[in-house]
Formats: structure tokens, C-alpha cells, sequence
């Protein structure tokens, strides 16, 4: 039934994109890709209210779909994507020493973010504190719905979309195994639109590729890649949404513009990027952009804009009474925060040296030296052109002297804050010490300096009419956004929301990729701080003492998260807690909830109200319930004085069980 269940929506996509006839692999691809988001989001929608979000009603909903899509296809001539243009360009990037060997370095680093898709336990907080959590909620209930009492509100207010993914792979494998595939096919989309897009703006095969191929390199793509985050999924609308629109034909412009409207059903930040893609609409003409306008307005009805709905119906706001109306809480800075100083804070979080030891950055950096001037040599000998070379040699020396451009570049930044008056770093300083680590970090050295001088080149170019209006457009997709994002109150994940504009900005990659020898250098830069964030990522480090990542059980791989001890509080979950009982709980916000759904998602969680948690407990026929030692952990003090027996989960939570207590099975 699991095989049956992923592959109709499967199928089903494929069909209605090779339907749409459109006139590249590229873009049938990125049509399949928005054909089974939208599918998923949109079915498992429909079958909320009647509690029928279960196999068989899956099973029964995609066969009518299925069918209505091969009836299509049958009737549009059975048509397939042509594949020889494919097959050349593959055979362009395979074939040249330089790019084949990026192809080969990305696809072991997709093969071992796959592993990590597949079979590591979920221990990324953000995962288990909400992503996780709400969908299997849903998944016990049959629907998505407004769950009661949640620790946060996160549960109900943040937009569903990704998590509406995981919750059709919850329900058609009746466990959590495919919980970070959303992820990782969203960044397989992103790979694909970014190539798609370099070949649309004029670049060759292979620089087109290898700027999909150094996007893929970055530390924040490898790491969410292999999560239940949200952010890679999000960013995967707008880079399909550019695409589309640099294709240009009708129906292109039509789903481009229903990728973007459908974004902001998986994060409301993609918002700020949609001045960069309604200006790509409007280079092509009125017609394009009317087209574009009407595709967003129907992909935002199919896939956005029910939250919004229910937030105004619920809370009286479009985005609710706390999630992003609350974000960026900044209770641990010294000094309030304003626009201008949000903006240089997540500036100079962007550089970022990942895990690069300093030895490793001396060797970046002589290599760098040594190739650079290598490089201009050659060329000033051959082409007696002294500028020429001097760039030349520039373009190949970049990415390896990224880590200590990166170490100059936050030091002119720090100071300048200083000056300003809002410190980045040092006393009173709003971030801190350089980054140095992988969980902390944002794109890694090469990632940062190259976001950040992209649209400095292209305006450079721009300005000298050396590049169209269409570069223009994308490169300023990251400055715009830093913008309005400062325009929100500070806090400190908000580089990961970058995901967005850096993949807008990979497409123009290229121009700093116009020789052999450039593109070897992103290799080694990139391939090194891939390797080293993968493998030596704290939460699955690849040489761990309790062996590989992937096989790991949960309670192991929960002793690596952020809070050691909500192992051991597992553990002792798993010990106390009959399999399939139904289990209470009272936590707080930033506590890892989807623990209690259990490793093979066997416990259905109530979530109770604080102040009457024992009534609900009652109320809900529970005999188990996990209580917070945090704020609300005074709770515990009903279920003590209800003749529950209270006792310890590790050092983390504690367990009320009740007096006659049985299997608590839920039937």
C-alpha cells in the first residue's frame, strides 16, 4: 500500500506535465515537481474535513486523479518530453574533465544526503518542537486541523504546506521514514530551476551546471536537505517560479507565476522575493505579466492561502496571535535592535567559515595564491593582456581565498557596526565571534562571498550595459530581501530565511565561471566545505561513537540533538509508556514534541490545557501524561494532588500515570 501510495501522485504528475507539452525537459521537470506539491497540499486539504486523510481515502482520491490525468495525456496525443537536448548538454558536462568531476563530486554528496533522507532519526529542534509534531497530530486525526491547547503557536498559525508533504508520507508508510524527503526533492527542483534558469540567461551547459552544482555545496542546502524544515521547500517555488518565467511561453508564465503564489503557502517570506519575479513578468511584456499574475492568483488559492484564512477567522490576523507576529524575540541582546542594524547583523552572519580549521584555511588560501598567479601568468604570456590576466587570475584565486576574505570582510563589518553605534561582536555585541561551526552557520565561506558579490558584479556589469535587465532583476533578489527582512524585529535564524534570494542569485553563478580553471577552484572550495559539514555535522557526524548516522535508533540519535537529555527522557518513555497508548501532554514552546509520537509514531498526543490539564486528562480517557519541568511544569502539582503517580523521565520531563492505569491503547 505504501509503494501505491507514493507512486499515484508520482505518476500522476508526470502525466499532467507531459501534458502541458512545454518545450524543454527543464521545464516539464519543475511542471511535474509544482504538479505533486500542489497535489498533495490540495488533496490532503480536501480530505481534512471528513477525517479522511487515511490510506484508503489517499488511495481512493489519487486513482480519480490518476485517471483524470491519463485521460488527459491520452487525449493531448500521449505526448513525452523530448529528450536529445537533454542528452547532449548531459553529455557536455560529463564528457569535460572539469564539470564531469563536479558532476561527480555533487551526486556522492546527493547519495549521502539521501542516506541521511531515508534512514537518520529526526533530531533537528525545529523538527521535533513543530514540523514534525503538527503533522502527526494530523496523521492520529485524520486531517489536518486546529489542534487544541498546542505547546506553541506554531501548530496551527505557521503555513502548512511542507508539513502537508510529510503528512501524506506519514499516512501511506504508517511511520516517519520519509519525513525529510519534501527537503530533499525541494532541493533537487532547486538544482534543476537554477540550471534551467543560467541556460535561459545565455550561459553553456557546463557553467549552467556547475552554478546548480556550487549552490548544492552550501552549507545550509546540505544541511536542510536531509531535515523536516521548511526552507529549502519554500525557496524551491520561487527558483521554479524564475525559470519558468525567463522560458517565457504562455503556459510558462502561467505556472511560474502559480509556483510563486504557491510559495506562500510554505513560508510568508517568500513575499519578499516577489518583486524580483513580478519584475521578470514584466520584462516580457503586459500579456506575460497578466499571464504570470493570474498563474500566482490560482496557485495561491490551490496551495496558500487557507492559513491566512483561518488565521483571520481564528485570531483576527492574517498571520495569528503569535509565529511570525512574534518573531525574532530579542530578550538575549544587549541593545534593541532597528532596521539598519537587523541588516548589518545578518550581513555579517552571512560570512560564515563553517567548520574550516586554520589550517585548512592556509591551505585554501596558498592554493589560491598559487593558482591565481599561475593563472595570470599564463595568460599574460599567451595573450600579452596585463588586466586580462590580473581577472583571470582573480576569478580562479576567489572561492579559495574565500574563508579569509570572509575573516577581513566581518572584521570591516564589525567595525563599522561599532562605529554605528550597534556592535556586532565584542562587548554589547548582537551575534558574536565569527561563526565557526555547522549548526550555527549560514552558506559557508564560498556561499557568503559569493551572495554577497554577485549583485555587486552584475550591477558593475549593468551599469556598463555589459548585462541585461533580467540579471539585473535576479541579482537584486538578495539586497531587496535583507531589506525588508530588517524591516522585521531581530533575532538569530534569520539567515536561514536567505534560502530564498540565494537561489535566485545562483543563475547568475556563471559569470564567475567562464574558464576550466574557475570552475576547478569552486570545486576544491566547495567540495571541502561540503565534505566537512556533512560529515562532521554534531547532530550526525559521520565517525560518531554510537556508529553511522543512518543507523542509528531514535533515542541515540535524540543524545546528539541540542538537548542531550531528551535521549535519555526518551529512553524512559519507551520503558514506561505502552506502545500504543495514548499519551497526554503538557510542554512548553520550545520543547521537542514529536518525541512522544514514539519512533514509529504509535502514541496519539492530546495536548492539554495548563490550567486544567488533570480535567483534560480525564476528559480524553488518558492515563499517561508527559509534563514540562520548564513553565508550565507546575502543572505536575493537579496530577500529584489526583492521587497520580508523577515520576522523573530522565532529567527532562516527568510522567503522570494514572492509579489504574492500563495499556491506554487508543483503539
Amino acid at each position: 500500500m505504501a509503494v501505491v501510495l507514493l507512486g499515484l501522485p508520482v505518476v500522476t504528475a508526470f502525466l499532467v506535465a507531459a501534458a502541458a507539452r512545454l518545450r524543454s525537459l527543464v521545464s516539464t521537470l519543475l511542471a511535474a515537481y509544482l504538479a505533486l506539491v500542489v497535489n498533495l497540499g490540495a488533496v490532503t486539504w480536501a480530505l481534512s474535513p471528513l477525517r479522511l486523510v487515511t490510506q484508503g481515502g489517499l488511495a481512493a482520491t489519487e486513482a480519480l486523479l490518476l485517471a483524470a490525468a491519463a485521460a488527459g495525456w491520452w487525449l493531448r496525443g500521449r505526448p513525452l518530453p523530448s529528450l536529445g537536448p537533454a542528452r547532449a548538454a548531459l553529455r557536455e558536462v560529463a564528457l569535460d574533465p572539469v564539470s564531469g568531476l563536479f558532476l561527480a563530486v555533487v551526486a556522492a554528496l546527493l547519495g549521502y544526503e539521501l542516506a541521511l533522507a531515508l534512514g537518520a532519526p529526526a533530531n533537528n529542534w525545529d523538527s521535533l518542537t513543530y514540523h514534525l509534531a503538527r503533522a502527526a497530530a494530523w496523521m492520529h486525526h485524520g486531517g489536518v486541523y486546529e489542534i487544541p491547547n498546542p505547546p506553541s503557536a506554531n501548530f496551527n498559525e505557521f503555513p502548512p504546506l511542507a508539513e502537508q508533504q510529510i503528512l501524506y508520507g506519514f499516512v501511506a508508510t504508517r511511520s516517519g521514514a520519509l519525513l525529510a524527503l519534501p527537503q530533499y526533492l525541494a532541493e533537487l527542483a532547486i538544482l534543476v530551476a537554477v540550471y534551467g534558469a543560467a541556460r535561459r540567461l545565455g550561459h553553456g551547459p557546463r557553467p549552467s551546471a556547475c552554478a546548480a552544482f556550487l549552490l548544492a555545496t552550501f552549507s545550509f542546502v546540505a544541511l536542510q536537505a536531509t531535515t523536516a524544515q521548511n526552507d529549502l521547500f519554500a525557496a524551491s517555488f520561487p527558483a521554479a517560479s524564475a525559470c519558468l518565467l525567463l522560458g517565457g511561453a504562455p503556459l510558462e508564465l502561467a505556472l511560474g507565476g502559480a509556483a510563486a503564489g504557491a510559495g506562500l503557502g510554505a513560508k510568508p517570506t517568500t513575499a519578499f522575493v516577489l518583486p524580483v519575479l513580478a519584475l521578470l513578468a514584466l520584462l516580457r511584456g503586459r500579456r506575460a505579466f497578466g499571464l504570470a499574475l493570474g498563474g500566482g492568483l490560482a496557485g495561491f488559492a490551490a496551495a496558500g492561502v487557507w492559513v491566512y484564512v483561518l488565521n483571520l477567522v481564528h485570531a483576527g490576523s492574517l498571520f495569528g496571535e503569535g509565529g511570525w507576529t512574534t518573531i525574532g524575540a530579542s530578550s538575549q541582546q544587549s541593545l534593541e535592535p532597528g532596521p539598519l542594524s537587523t541588516f548589518v547583523d545578518v550581513v555579517y552572519q552571512v560570512l560564515d567559515l563553517s567548520v574550516l580549521s586554520d589550517r585548512v584555511v592556509s591551505w585554501l588560501e596558498l592554493g589560491g595564491i598559487a593558482a591565481g598567479l599561475a593563472v595570470s601568468a599564463a595568460y599574460a604570456l599567451r595573450r600579452r593582456r596585463l588586466l586580462r590576466s590580473v581577472l583571470e587570475g582573480g576569478s580562479v584565486a576567489l572561492p579559495l581565498l574565500a574563508p579569509v576574505i570572509v575573516i577581513g570582510a566581518s572584521g570591516v563589518v564589525a567595525w563599522l557596526a561599532r562605529r554605528g553605534g550597534f556592535p556586532v561582536r565584542g562587548p554589547g555585541g548582537n551575534v558574536g565571534t565569527l561563526n565557526r561551526t555547522v549548526t550555527g552557520g549560514a552558506f559557508g565561506p564560498v556561499g557568503g562571498v559569493v551572495l554577497l558579490g554577485v549583485p555587486l558584479l552584475v550591477a558593475g556589469l549593468w551599469l556598463a550595459r555589459r548585462a541585461d535587465a533580467r540579471r539585473l532583476a535576479l541579482a537584486l533578489a538578495l539586497p531587496l530581501f535583507l531589506l525588508l527582512l530588517a524591516q522585521a524585529t531581530y533575532n538569530w535564524f534569520l539567515t536561514r530565511f536567505l534560502l530564498s534570494p540565494a537561489v535566485l542569485t545562483a543563475p547568475l553563478f556563471p559569470l564567475l565561471m567562464r574558464t576550466r580553471a574557475a570552475i576547478a577552484a569552486y570545486l576544491v572550495a566547495g567540495a571541502t566545505v561540503a565534505a566537512l559539514v556533512v560529515t562532521r555535522d554534531p547532530q550526525r557526524p559521520l565517525d560518531g561513537s554510537s556508529g553511522r548516522p543512518w543507523s542509528l535508533t531514535q533515542v541515540e540519535a535524540l543524545r546528539l540533538s541540542d538537548l542531550p537529555e531528551v535521549g535519555d527522557a526518551a529512553a524512559a518513555y519507551a520503558r514506561l509508556v505502552p506502545p500504543h497508548a495514548c499519551v497526554g501532554a503538557v510542554l512548553d514552546p520550545n520543547e521537542p514534541a514529536f518525541v512522544l509520537s514514539g519512533p514509529r509514531l504509535g502514541h496519539r498526543v492530546e495536548y492539554l490545557p495548563v490550567d486544567r490539564a488533570l480535567a483534560g486528562a480525564y476528559e480524553h480517557h488518558l492515563s499517561y501524561v508527559v509534563l514540562t519541568r520548564g513553565v508550565n511544569g507546575w502543572a505536575a502539582r493537579q496530577f500529584a494532588s489526583g492521587g497520580w503517580t508523577v515520576r522523573p523521565l530522565g532529567s527532562y520531563w516527568r510522567l503522570a500515570v494514572a492509579r489504574f492505569a492500563g495499556d491506554g491503547d487508543c483503539g
